[in-house]
């Protein structure tokens, strides 16, 4: 497959009457089903008892809805021989193929942070490495409170690791299982917050490639974080060393899985599969042994979503680039306008 960079060229988003970036959008709040939406939601960071509805429950009613324990789910060992004389390496976060991410300690500035730790495969690969460290480059402009920041690639003792930002919190995927399809007021709120943040990124040149429940994070004060956003790295498939494979079967576009150029619509592919997950409960595309069968099914559980709201899913979803939403904008103003007559 070709070797394809997160960076594009933004087009204009002409629609909105911008000529250079594509236009910020709202910034999130996590709301239950006792808030009606009679107009765009408003600007609000957090969900302060102040900046709430009346009909909204009290803060810890509002947490409950994501957090249905009082504590998060418990952290197991590293079980990492790794010694760093700036981290201290605590507890695993999550584990994938590229890596295992762990919570640690800065020593130097004394706060925690998220550590990134690649597998020795992947740092043997210059092909790789190469590409990691120019995304990195990039990524690590990006500042928008709902992208994790990252803060830098470190090779010690070894090991390539990579730095960012500490989130307290649960992923989406941990929440579906939790609670199975969620509310459309707390589903608009997550697409709102996808689509400010990947318009920011897109206006700057910048593609996630691998968005998906996992790198979707809602924290302790219920504000959503993207995860590894412009870090998606290349992953060897079967014996050839030169096939790589960018994002998650069953989340990357079409085009993404073919090793096709890419520009917005590729993101906007798999926030829509995500976002009809989130409203079903259901994997949209479950997965099968043969990645090329990936989307020869139609996305499961459509029939359990409002019509309205499924015509835009299923444009987002399209299997064609040029059938979809031609952006991350576009595709929230058209879910937006779908979700409010449901929220009356």
């Amino acid at each position: 497959m070709s070797d394809q960079s997160n960076m594009f060229s933004p087009v204009p988003h002409k629609a909105h009457g911008v000529e250079g970036e594509m236009p910020r959008l709202r910034r999130p709040v996590m709301r239950t089903k006792g808030i009606a939406v009679k107009s765009a939601p408003p600007v609000r960071k957090t969900l302060s008892t102040k900046s709430v509805a009346p009909l909204s429950p009290k803060p810890a009613a509002r947490k409950s809805l994501f957090f249905k324990k009082a504590t998060l789910p418990q952290l197991r060992a590293t079980g990492e021989a790794f010694i760093s004389h700036r981290y201290s390496l605590l507890h695993v976060i999550n584990e994938g193929e590229v890596g295992t991410v762990f919570r640690a300690f800065d020593t130097m500035l004394k706060m925690d942070v998220a550590i990134k730790m690649l597998k020795p495969g992947i740092a043997r690969d210059p092909e790789a490495m190469a590409q990691i460290k120019s995304e990195a480059a990039v990524a690590m402009k990006l500042s928008h409170e709902n992208i994790v920041r990252l803060h830098n690639i470190e090779i010690e003792n070894g090991r390539v690791f990579i730095v960012m930002e500490y989130v307290e919190g649960q992923n989406l995927r941990m929440i579906a299982e939790q609670m199975g399809p969620l509310a459309l007021p707390a589903v608009l709120d997550i697409a709102m917050a996808c689509a400010d943040a990947l318009t920011y990124a897109h206006g700057r040149g910048v593609l996630h490639r691998d968005i998906k429940p996992e790198n979707l994070m809602i924290d302790s004060a219920l504000s959503l974080k993207l995860l590894d956003f412009g870090i998606a790295i290349k992953l060897s498939r079967g014996h050839d060393q030169s096939e790589y494979l960018e994002g998650s079967p069953g989340y990357m576009s079409p085009e993404q899985l073919h090793g096709h150029p890419l520009d917005a619509r590729t993101d906007v592919f798999s926030l829509a599969v995500v976002i009809c997950e989130l409203m079903t409960g259901v994997r949209t595309f479950p997965q099968v042994e043969t990645l090329k069968h990936m989307y020869d099914s139609s996305p499961c559980g459509m029939d359990t979503i409002p019509a309205p709201l499924a015509g835009v899913l299923a444009r987002g979803m399209a299997l064609d680039p040029k059938q979809r939403w031609n952006s991350v904008a576009d595709f929230y103003a058209a879910f937006l306008n779908a979700m409010r007559p449901l929220l009356h």
